[in-house]
């Protein structure tokens, strides 16, 4: 069924009239032919794939650029560079393979947008279940070709996927041939390939028929004498293609053009001469379950309709709707539609068609656009349960809100005319069509408005518009309760397939799609719960009570257990995602399962890896990355442990990372603290991570694109440059680098140090901090740059070493920055905004190094048990000595009251955002530094001077913890932060 009405307004009638064959003129044709004008018949027809069958590879390219907000066009410039010789057309031809076609190909773009571009995720996109899926119409026209006693065939220009498999997400059976360019060696338009289809299908080319989308082909084809269609898929400006290429696009004849599958249908209906889409769209005949009799029926409609006709009634079942049995009905010339409640035993109120009919009919009065009711039946004497009847309205049904296929002028004008009629259905007045009684009343993200798709915040607006309403802040409080009861619906759906009372043939598949609409429900719940606590008053935020208590039948604690949270209990919707827990094992079974693929990756690939990872730190090759952490990172990436370290509240919508809260992650990132590697390997290392979380919080889409993707693939390194060596940096208003404004450039001149990666040959990006107003108030005198790192200008003065260890190949460098000019877009947030921008910089940055802490502390107390348990002095084993057994009961109690210092902050961060854990974050950076730093002494000691060597990850790690103390901010300034909130909410 289709709303009939919103299709008759001007701007919509031409997407209608190419967008669908009517029904009457399908059913009524004249005598069937399939011959060509001048007599000679017609015996195959021969399919292109992409673009004819499945979607083209440029418009999946075009969708891929906006949702990656990469400029228009690239990608198709790229896979027409170099013509016959480039990669695309090599690949092809089976002359390099997927890895090097990724591989030259990345390399095209990369060098067009002077940037990293990941061309791997298109390549997934275009080869996905998701997208490469056959056109209906077009499986559709080649099962009725085929009755008709035609062969059919597919020519494509193919290429051979990672697994040796040609690519080709197309059912086999349906073709008499399939002739693919990489298993032949030779590619559209080579006449050769088109000889070769007809040859196997023994045919003469007169006696074919050719679909395409590329000019270029189908006019070798038409040289040759096959008839030709041109379906358009994708089109291009002419500045992006050459020569004999752009014909390719903009060929040098009239071709048969259509725009999309189903006009190329109707074009191939008007050479063959008979239909290729028979019946109604979207029904099937009637599931044995579903049967009803259809003499009584026929009885039924004659006396509704004054129907006299003896001829028999045809009766089809839509396969489409999961709640009530939707049939078609053809008697005379009349075409109906019959809903019906399921048979067997029903929920008192389910299944309500009485009430559907109800506000149908209402609706129709009050001029919504609903197709024509006709009449109820509550007598199920007739068919075996009550019914109802209206007219059938025949039109187009999209399951796909991407609304494949069209152009994105037409999926705009379906999108406002939903919201149209939506806005009629809500302007109803309930009172006057009788409705008073009935129910309660009141009512990527990637850029989808190139693809013509409004995006959810501009839909919104345009339907407050339309109903006269103001914008409400809760939108995703109502999401969140729609797709909730949406999973309720579908949870239905699919106890209803298991007793065969479904109507839907797709019934069986709801199981799976409750689970992910509930997820995602769920998603958007966590969304407004983060708004709601960014708006609650913290008057007096750590006012709160520091004892431990039971929490009686808590899901966080066994009853009567402690709970170590440091705020009021949560309510139930808050603590199921913000709850504290302190044991790996009660994290959330998805994040627990996360939690021990880690653990057993570093078991397995780091661990084993840090003797030649150390080597090569120390070898002549340090300041070059070590291709074992590049192998690794590449490991780490295929099994999910990539990115896990962006907060929930920062990317709620999951986009760039795993969706962890503070205290999820604080349980993995105490793990990869065990290894000084393993940051870097799962992409979680400093200073990358702070500067990958600013641009998520701060940057502009534009800074996103260039600078945060290539950093979140591991393609690129960062740096941060605030500390100068002729202030005291502790203090970042001391910051005396100047940024000056100069044309449409900042020019930048500043003397830094200790800036940590910047040695780095992957480094491309600096954040640079200084001074764009020095007579502004004291906190608005800074700002951020992202300055480009081959920048001129740059020049690094040294390397710094932290006790004679250099950290390559990152390092820490001293740097100069003379007359380095910026463009304008690369500010961060704003002139005067630097200050903010570091404080929020350093809110979750702050509590991972005390994550880490934890993790150095854990892995040298298990070292040095280990070595105690088999060294002997004085005639008896270590472990045995009174002061060894001292230290080591003072490291375990120091180490877990520093963990739970650090899953406090992290949950309070969670819960109440970290302006308001600016306490709880002070005091365990007062603790996590000193504490690791007396663990890791006594372990040192306990090893003797094997402790100090490069032997053990002992000295590194004692070299870190006593850094922090300075790299994280100075203690002093920590300790005076928590006297200050201790003297102002105490007293």
């Amino acid at each position: 069924m289709c709303v009939r009405s919103c299709f008759q307004s001007p701007r919509l009638q031409w997407v209608w009239r190419t967008a669908f064959l009517k029904h009457t003129q399908r059913r009524h044709q004249g005598s069937h032919r399939w011959t060509h004008l001048g007599g000679s018949t017609y015996r195959a027809v021969i399919f292109d794939m992409g673009g004819v069958l499945i979607p083209s590879p440029g418009r999946v390219a075009a969708e891929w650029e906006v949702q990656n907000r990469i400029p228009s066009g690239t990608i198709l410039k790229a896979l027409m560079e170099g013509g016959e010789n480039g990669p695309w057309m090599r690949f092809m031809r089976a002359e390099i393979t997927a890895e090097g076609f990724l591989r030259e190909f990345g390399r095209l773009c990369s060098e067009m947008l002077k940037t990293s571009v990941p061309v791997d995720s298109f390549f997934s996109l275009l080869t996905s279940e998701r997208v490469a899926k056959q056109f209906p119409v077009m499986t559709e026209a080649i099962t009725q070709i085929r009755a008709k006693g035609l062969q059919t065939a597919v020519l494509s220009n193919n290429f051979y996927l990672p697994n040796q498999k040609s690519f080709l997400p197309l059912d086999r059976k349906q073709f008499d041939v399939i002739v693919e360019s990489c298993m032949e060696g030779i590619c559209k338009p080579d006449p050769r390939i088109y000889k070769l289809c007809l040859e196997q299908l023994g045919l003469q080319p007169s006696e074919s028929i050719f679909l395409d989308d590329l000019g270029t082909n189908l006019k070798e084809a038409a040289r040759l004498g096959i008839h030709t269609i041109k379906r358009q898929g994708f089109a291009v400006l002419p500045k992006l293609v050459s020569n004999s290429w752009a014909q390719a696009i903009y060929p040098p004849y009239p071709p048969k053009v259509v725009n999309d599958p189903e006009t190329a249908v109707k074009e191939l209906e008007a050479l063959l001469g008979f239909t290729l889409r028979v019946g109604v769209p979207n029904t099937r005949p009637v599931k044995k379950t579903m049967e009803i009799p259809k003499d009584s029926l026929q009885k039924y409609l004659k006396d509704l309709l004054g129907i006299q006709t003896t001829g028999p009634l045809e009766l089809l079942q839509f396969d489409h709707g999961q709640s009530n049995p939707t049939y078609y009905i053809r008697l005379a010339n009349r075409d109906l539609v019959l809903r019906k409640k399921p048979p067997g035993t029903l929920l008192p109120s389910a299944h309500a068609i009485e009430r559907e009919f109800r506000i149908m009919k209402a609706l129709a009065n009050a001029g919504v656009p609903v197709p024509n009711v006709l009449d109820l039946c509550e007598d199920s004497s007739v068919i075996g349960t009550p019914f109802y009847v209206m007219e059938y309205c025949p039109g187009l049904i999209y399951k796909d809100p991407s609304l494949p296929g069209l152009e994105p002028s037409h999926r705009r004008a379906i999108y406002t005319a939903m919201n149209t009629v939506l806005c009629k259905i809500h302007s109803v007045d309930l009172q006057a069509v009788g409705l008073e009684d009935y129910g309660k009343q009141g009512i990527n993200d990637c850029d989808l408005t190139q693809l013509g798709i409004p995006a959810a915040e501009e839909y919104f607006r345009m339907y407050c518009l339309q109903m006269g309403l103001p914008p409400t802040e809760n939108w995703n409080f109502y999401m969140a309760f729609s797709f909730f009861r949406v999973a309720a619906i579908l949870q239905g759906v699919y106890k209803r397939s298991l007793t065969g009372q479904a109507s839907s043939t797709y019934a069986e598949q709801t199981g799976k799609l409750t689970e992910f609409v509930s997820n995602l429900a769920w998603d958007f719940a966590v969304k407004e719960g983060f708004r709601v606590f960014k708006e609650m008053p913290f008057t007096n935020p750590l006012t709160r009570s520091y004892h431990t208590w039971a929490r009686p039948q808590s899901q966080w604690c066994p009853t009567g257990s402690r709970s170590y949270s440091s705020v009021p209990e949560a309510s139930p919707a808050h603590t199921s995602r913000g709850g504290l827990v302190i044991s790996p094992e009660s994290l959330s079974p998805p994040v627990r399962e996360l939690y021990h693929r880690l653990k057993h990756f570093m078991e397995q690939r780091v661990y084993p890896a840090e003797p030649e990872l150390q080597s090569h730190q120390a070898s002549a090759a340090r300041w070059s990355p070590s291709p074992l952490i590049e192998d690794l990172k590449e490991k780490a990436k295929a099994e999910g442990l990539w990115n896990l370290f962006l907060p929930l509240e920062a990317d709620p919508e999951k986009k760039y990372g795993a969706g962890l809260t503070n205290v999820e992650y604080a349980h993995l990132c105490e793990l990869m603290g065990t290894s000084l590697y393993a940051p870097e390997v799962c992409n979680c290392s400093a200073p990358d991570t702070g500067n990958m979380e600013l641009l998520v919080r701060y940057g502009t889409e534009a800074q996103k694109a260039r600078w945060l993707i290539p950093l979140l693939e591991g393609k690129a390194r960062s740096c941060f440059a605030m500390t100068e060596p002729q202030v005291a940096s502790s203090d970042a208003t001391n910051i005396e680098a100047s940024i000056r404004e100069e044309d449409s450039f900042y020019v930048i001149n500043g003397h830094k140090w200790w800036i940590t990666g910047i040695l780095d040959p992957r480094c491309q990006l600096c954040v640079f901090m200084g001074k764009t107003d020095p007579h502004a108030p004291r906190h608005r005198q800074q700002s951020v740059l992202l300055v480009p790192m081959d920048t001129p200008g740059i020049k690094i003065i040294r390397p710094l070493t932290v006790y004679g260890l250099e950290d390559a190949p990152g390092g820490h460098g001293e740097v100069r920055f003379e007359h380095v000019r910026v463009p304008k877009e690369n500010m961060v947030l704003g002139p005067g905004r630097g200050f903010e921008i570091a404080q929020g910089r350093l809110g979750p940055g702050r509590i991972h190094h005390c994550m880490r802490l934890i993790g150095f502390s854990e892995r040298a107390l298990a070292l040095m048990k280990a070595r105690v348990k088999s060294r002997l002095a004085f005639g008896k084993p270590l472990v045995e000595q009174g002061t060894v057994l001292a230290d080591i009961a003072q490291s375990r109690v120091e180490i877990e009251q520093a963990r739970l210092l650090v899953l406090r902050a992290a949950h309070l961060m969670d819960l109440a955002g970290n302006k308001a854990a600016a306490l709880d974050i002070a005091m365990i950076k007062m603790v996590a530094p000193s504490m690791a730093s007396r663990v890791i002494d006594r372990a040192i000691q306990a090893f003797g001077a094997a402790g100090l060597s490069s032997d053990y990850p002992l000295a590194q790690f004692f070299t870190w913890a006593r850094a922090l103390r300075f790299a994280d901010g100075p203690d002093e300034v920590h300790r005076a932060t928590v006297a200050k909130l201790e003297l102002k909410h105490r007293i």
